[in-house]
């Protein structure tokens, strides 16, 4: 609105929670919106701005406030009042329009020491500056807003770039003044000191504030409003039926040995090492063993990486989810019990299920069936029999992983995700939290030692919301009933129209950012040791070297004691009874193939977590690369949910060599408790006269020789500096920590994909007017605040530097 014969002097209200500050532009400024890969989009054309204006970069500067009392000499308070161009002039020399260009307003610091500033009397005389509708409630309002010289000033300085916090009281709209007025002060909190951090962080239910989320259900149009009902293929309720009938199967098999040998002596007669009946006894049963096991690590890998989303689909009051819920595997040597602490009992006892199955079914199933001696129509013969007590014990255990896979398939069924998608990679992320509006809860979380520490206690909801007094929905993370604190990935094209020509929404506090420039958070971003501080603890220097050594000399005893004096070759006395009792248990036999099988089992589930961090961490190691990365080698990388094998064929193509070797031996390991469970039987030696252990040699020779193969592995999983973090990245949070300030977020070829080939095709796709790939990083760059992170984004972005990877050598 404008006063009569005042120029282009506007007054605009805004709110009085904090000072408001003054945008201007520079030339040689950056901003996060400064080009095409900004939500915002300019809405004037060059010939239309004034020539002061020029530049699409903002840098807002803060005025210092005057730390006492505005006599009636000085000029009016505006510090809470967004003046128009004429008036920011007096404030500041770098306002965008200068001196004041209004004829019949003079400035304040052309007025002489003592003299009041007073408005012309024809903009209240009676009559509407704004023909049409009556604009009186919102020129009482500016003028009390103008005229508060009796307010306290605040003491120190605010940040100008906290605009979008909470207010000290939420707006309520007065339907008598035609305003926005404070609601009245809160009560006094009934909390105690020590429940404070309980409060709720987010505004009161009945405030009106234009700018907060609110939940909405999925809009009907599917076409631009996809239904969030996703769920990875192996957890959907037609394959855990499948592992389940595998899993009965493997009862039923057991049960009909143990029904059969009790009943006719046995189950087949023994014809000698080696042959099809020796490979079906000794080693098939571990065999299919090993394959269930590596289709419950499929299923587990894929668990960790949906629970977070599906508990924050469903809603549920958990304020630690991403802080504390990993998204990947773990649970291999050790069980996982973290979910039974987040309301998720069935998941908690499927995984404590698989883990148990797991550990020791395979070992088990490795001394099932030994050699007995039958007296059978007057005449010996030894048959193959099943150890009665053993198998019993395995029907237990797998029908422990029924039930626990049961439990899985109830907590899945029908269950809303809130996926539209996998989110099996880093690229996953983006439409998630993109106007999320919880992401300022991870200022400088990029460098910390533990992200979950640092972020506030939060209920978080996955789905569709709506900015209150909008109706656009949108997808992604949030709060309920909280601001959106994120205003510039929320602006439609109708609220851009209402901004000032030639106003970033990006702002720069240049001189808070020059201030702070030597504080912790702002110097971590330079420091090698916090860039390369973190791997995981079982990959850091002194484990490897430990986990080698250690393996190493394990396997030279192995060789040394095996074939000096031909001690396996010949056969060694057992040391124990050897007679079969009645069930057909044997304590050598069941000895020397339980403890080899135990221990190649260890193995096998030790090398579990080296390949899924291994597979974890190679985006961010490619994204390291001082050159960059293109997408399809770095953030859409989905290696923690591929499949076995599928994984070493993907990383071969993609030439990470390092994966693919490490991620074959993850399979290839299984072999360790499968030959060492059925390469042992005791015999009788008639040139000795005993009964003594004897080794199949060839199933013996090819043990031998994937020990070998995995004591050269280890030799490999030595990680290179591109595989060394700031922290952690098992949790959303630490994941999130560095894209909270990522221009790719308000990046406007990446908004609001609706499938997954959608989002990979903006990914991999030129920018308009760029010839070549879009490249990727991980290192310092500008983020959408002005500042310096650390994290994740584009290499090369239009008007400013390449991204600094700092991966170089330490300098001292």
């Amino acid at each position: 609105m404008n006063f009569p014969g005042s120029g282009n002097v506007s007054l605009r209200t805004v709110s009085s929670s904090r000072p408001q500050l003054f945008r201007t532009e520079s030339q040689q400024s950056i901003a996060a919106s400064d080009d095409y890969y900004s939500f915002s989009d300019r809405t004037t054309s060059s010939s239309s701005r004034s020539p002061s204006a020029g530049s699409r970069l903002t840098v807002q500067r803060y005025a210092t406030p005057n730390s006492h009392p505005v006599s009636n000499s000085s000029s009016p308070a505006v510090s809470r009042t967004h003046l128009g161009p004429n008036m920011a002039g007096s404030r500041s020399q770098h306002s965008i329009l200068g001196p004041s260009r209004g004829k019949n307003v003079p400035s304040t610091t052309d007025m002489p020491a003592g003299s009041t500033r007073h408005l012309p009397n024809d903009s209240y005389a009676g009559r509407s500056p704004t023909p049409g509708m009556d604009d009186s409630p919102y020129i009482r309002f500016a003028i009390n807003q103008l005229s508060r010289d009796d307010e306290p000033r605040p003491d120190s300085r605010q940040s100008s770039i906290t605009s979008v916090d909470y207010p000290a009281q939420p707006l309520m709209w007065d339907e008598g003044l035609g305003q926005f007025t404070r609601s009245p002060k809160p009560k006094k909190s009934s909390l105690r000191p020590s429940e404070e951090h309980l409060r709720p962080d987010r505004f009161p239910l009945n405030s009106v504030d234009p700018e907060a989320f609110v939940a909405v259900d999925s809009p009907d149009d599917s076409l631009l409003y996809p239904s969030l009902t996703y769920m990875p293929v192996v957890l959907r309720p037609w394959a855990l039926a499948l592992i389940i009938l595998c899993s009965l199967l493997m009862i039923a098999g057991v049960v009909f040995c143990n029904v059969w040998s009790q009943r006719h002596q046995g189950l087949w007669d023994y014809n000698g090492q080696g042959g099809p009946r020796y490979f079906v006894v000794q080693f098939l049963p571990q065999i299919l063993a090993a394959l269930i096991t590596i289709w419950t690590f499929v299923i587990q890998a894929a668990v960790y990486r949906v629970m977070p989303f599906l508990i924050m689909a469903a809603e549920k009051q958990q304020d630690r989810v991403i802080q504390r819920l990993p998204v990947l595997s773990r649970n291999f040597l050790l069980p996982d019990l973290s979910y039974f602490s987040h309301g998720e009992p069935l998941v908690g006892i499927s995984l404590f299920a698989i883990w148990l199955s797991n550990l020791i079914t395979l070992p088990l199933l490795g001394s099932f069936f030994q050699a007995k001696w039958y007296r059978i129509d007057g005449e010996g013969q030894w048959r193959w029999n099943a150890v009665i007590a053993v198998g019993w014990t395995l029907v237990a255990l797998y029908g422990v992983l029924v039930i626990g896979l049961m439990a899985l398939l109830v907590r899945f069924v029908r269950t809303w995700s809130g996926l539209m998608w996998d989110p099996v990679s880093l690229a996953d992320l983006i439409p998630i939290i993109q106007r999320s509006n919880v992401l300022h809860d991870f200022e400088h979380s990029e460098t910390v030692t533990d992200v979950g520490e640092t972020l506030p206690l939060r209920v978080l909801r996955l789905g569709y919301w709506r900015v209150s007094n909008h109706t656009e929905a949108f997808y992604g993370i949030g709060e309920v009933d909280a601001p959106i604190r994120n205003p510039s990935l929320h602006h439609t094209e109708k609220t851009r129209e209402k901004q000032p020509h030639g106003l970033s929404t990006v702002a720069v506090d240049v001189e808070r950012q020059n201030l702070h420039a030597g504080d912790n958070p702002e110097h971590q971003l330079y420091s090698q040791a916090v860039r390369h501080r973190w791997t995981p603890w079982f990959l850091k220097d002194t484990c490897v070297v430990a986990w080698t050594v250690i393996i190493g000399a394990l396997f030279i005893a192995f060789v040394l004691v095996s074939f000096i004096h031909d001690a396996i070759q010949g056969g060694f006395p057992p040391r124990l009874p050897t007679l079969p009792s009645t069930g057909a248990f044997s304590s050598s036999n069941f000895l020397y193939s339980l403890v080899p099988a135990f221990i190649g089992n260890i193995l096998f589930l030790a090398w579990q977590p080296v390949d899924v961090y291994f597979r974890a961490l190679q985006p961010f190691a490619a994204l390291s690369s001082p050159d960059g990365a293109r997408a399809e080698q770095s953030l859409l990388l989905g290696y923690p949910a591929s499949f076995p094998l599928l994984v070493t064929v993907q990383a071969v193509l993609n030439k990470h060599y390092k994966v693919a070797w490490i991620s074959l031996m993850g399979i290839v390991s299984a072999a360790l408790p499968i030959l060492a469970g059925g390469v042992f039987i005791a015999l009788w030696y008639p040139s000795h006269d005993e009964v003594r252990i004897a080794a199949l040699m060839p199933a013996f020779y090819a043990l031998v020789a994937f020990c070998a193969l995995y004591t050269v592995s280890f030799l490999c999983i030595w990680p290179r500096r591109r595989r060394h973090l700031p922290h952690d990245i098992s949790t959303l949070a630490d994941q999130m920590s560095f894209v909270y300030q990522s221009p790719l977020l308000a990046d406007s070829l990446l908004r609001e994909p609706r499938s997954k080939a959608d989002l990979v095709t903006r990914l991999v796709t030129a920018a308009p007017g760029d010839r070549e790939y879009p490249l990727y990083g991980f290192g310092i760059y500008v983020g959408r605040d002005g500042k310096e992170h650390l994290g994740i984004d584009r290499f090369r972005r239009p008007g400013r530097s390449d991204m600094l990877i700092t991966t170089g050598t330490v300098k001292h």
